[in-house]
């Protein structure tokens, strides 16, 4: 388990925390403890939630694009000793306590460059490429996979939100494809997209799928019913040599 402090900038005050401690249980999310004051910028809110390290990219996306929120910020807190039953990672009997501290994404670099993003949007590789220096190389791809996330949120809200909920199958075809094809050239086989000669991912280099991964996440599971979507890269030119970066949506 992960436990993330979260600060949290609104207009108001009136109902923040009801409505946002109810956001971190729908995302599987424990509150533990919480701080709601106010000065001359609005009302802040301080929560300490405890998860599953694999929802923490979930919850703060989901929070970070909420309508009452105009400033997020998270940090991962770290654990003395934890304990956890039937996994690889669990100490042996007698050892020392061993602390557990998922590096999860650089929000606040992300966060600042977004509006960049948004106004250079569709040429955000030399953004994309600047944020893989500046992160630390542990927090690279989940940075990567978080800015894909809140980019493909952006577009989707921008572009295609009018058009309403689609089949997952009819929103790869009618929305993810063509927001795609306005950053990297695409083929769609079923729920698999190949991706041609992506700036983000040369060869001999580092994988920038991750971002890719996010976008497309962003965009069907704010598109798409269901909306618990999940793309995972199968193949990438800069890790195996092949001549195309392969993605695969399921849910």
């Amino acid at each position: 388990m992960v436990e993330l402090e979260i600060q949290i900038l609104s207009s108001r005050r009136e109902g923040l925390l009801v409505e946002l401690g109810h956001v971190v249980v729908a995302n599987g999310f424990t509150l533990l403890r919480q701080r709601v004051y106010q000065d001359h910028q609005g009302a802040w809110l301080v929560m300490v939630v405890r998860g599953e390290p694999a929802k923490q990219l979930g919850i703060e996306e989901v929070l970070a694009t909420h309508d009452r929120v105009l400033s997020f910020e998270a940090r991962l807190l770290t654990h003395g000793a934890v304990t956890q039953a039937a996994t690889s990672c669990a100490p042996a009997i007698g050892s020392a306590p061993v602390s557990i501290s998922p590096v999860g994404p650089d929000v606040q670099r992300v966060e600042s460059m977004l509006p960049q993003l948004a106004r250079d949007y569709p040429k955000i590789y030399p953004w994309l490429l600047a944020l893989e220096h500046e992160v630390a190389a542990e927090a690279r791809e989940a940075s990567l996979l978080l800015a894909g996330r809140r980019t493909g949120v952006w577009v989707f809200k921008r572009d295609y939100e009018a058009g309403g909920k689609l089949g997952l199958a009819d929103a790869i075809k009618r929305i993810a494809v063509p927001a795609l094809r306005s950053l990297v050239a695409v083929e769609v086989r079923d729920r698999q997209l190949h991706m041609q000669d992506s700036p983000m991912c040369p060869r001999g280099g580092q994988s920038g799928c991750k971002f890719f991964c996010g976008y497309l996440e962003g965009m069907l599971g704010a598109s798409s019913a269901p909306q618990s979507v999940f793309v995972r890269s199968l193949h990438c030119r800069s890790n195996h040599g092949t001549a195309d970066c392969v993605l695969e949506v399921s849910h």
